[in-house]
């Protein structure tokens, strides 16, 4: 979520602490998806998971009004669609690795970005960011060894969300000027219910059983796991937003790389165990990748 406020870059420390915070927010909301793989399939988390955060989204807007000038609607489902696919990939990719790997590979993101840039919107860059580029994709080479217990669609689904969410941002750089962030993010969720709505009406009519009833739908304490994930993706949505008011982008950007430390932590909470030597190399290029372009595109 971007904030639509101009930056003023007065209490730097707030910002950190706020990026900080959001790190720690999307590593323990990772932590709870990580736990519902077990027992719910991807589209049904996708659809619990945005269902509450559209409705907390909806309580805000009803609190304060969204202000938006508007104008640009096939941009923002499109935004929505990037996002949501990105999230698919990404909840799969968690079901099937350790959660540090997959945050890992959400935050290649920056990397594609990048090449977007430079190749589709004709960016002018230099050494830096293919340098840049260069390491990152270093670190996924590492991470993409041979053998192991993953499946490929699994290292599949890892690059895919780092491309998706790279086409996700760059949209919502568009959208900025337009729409109020609660609006975008609305609209970003509201795409994950019926998208995910649609997958079980499909599978309900190829004859799943499990779609014959709503008694797919989470309760008791997987119930409490969804509420408090999405509490914690809109916690965590709402500190980055902050963060970059309070400090300068190229900074947040780099304390953001925080996630994969605390991802570490929350994935062996959640019994993944610690990621082997070269996946952990492979984490720090993709880190020191991710600084790099920040510093190169520094304002």
């Amino acid at each position: 979520m971007l904030s639509n406020q101009t930056p003023k870059y007065d209490n730097e420390t707030m910002g950190i602490i706020m990026m900080i915070g959001a790190s720690v927010c999307f590593s323990s909301m990772g932590y709870f998806i990580k736990k519902l793989t077990a027992d719910f399939s991807t589209m049904e988390i996708i659809f619990m998971r945005n269902l509450i955060t559209m409705l907390i989204i909806w309580v805000a807007m009803l609190i304060v009004r969204p202000v938006s000038r508007g104008g640009k609607p096939l941009l923002l489902v499109m935004r929505g669609v990037y996002g949501v696919s990105a999230m698919i990939a990404y909840f799969y990719a968690i079901s099937v690795m350790h959660l540090a790997t997959a945050a890992t590979f959400s935050k290649t993101s920056p990397l594609f970005t990048a090449l977007i840039a430079v190749l589709v919107m004709k960016e002018k860059s230099d050494w830096r960011v293919w340098t840049a580029i260069g390491v990152g994709f270093f670190g996924v080479l590492f991470i993409l060894k041979p053998g192991g217990n993953v499946p490929p669609m699994g290292y599949f689904a890892g690059i895919l969300c780092g491309v998706l969410a790279a086409f996700a941002y760059t949209t919502v750089r568009n959208l900025a000027d337009y729409y109020d962030a609660r609006v975008v993010v609305f609209v970003f969720s509201l795409v994950g219910v019926l998208g995910s709505l649609a997958y079980f009406i499909a599978l309900y009519f190829m004859g799943d059983p499990r779609y014959d009833s709503w008694d797919f739908l989470p309760h008791g304490v997987h119930l409490w796991y969804f509420i408090i994930s999405g509490a914690l993706a809109s916690a965590a949505q709402f500190l980055m937003s902050k963060s970059y008011y309070y400090g300068r982008a190229s900074l947040m950007g780099a304390i953001s790389y925080s996630e994969l430390v605390f991802s570490v932590f929350a994935g062996f909470l959640a019994g993944d165990g610690l990621p082997d030597t070269l996946s952990f190399a492979g984490m720090f290029l993709v880190f020191l990748s991710g600084l790099l372009i920040v510093r190169a595109r520094k304002k």
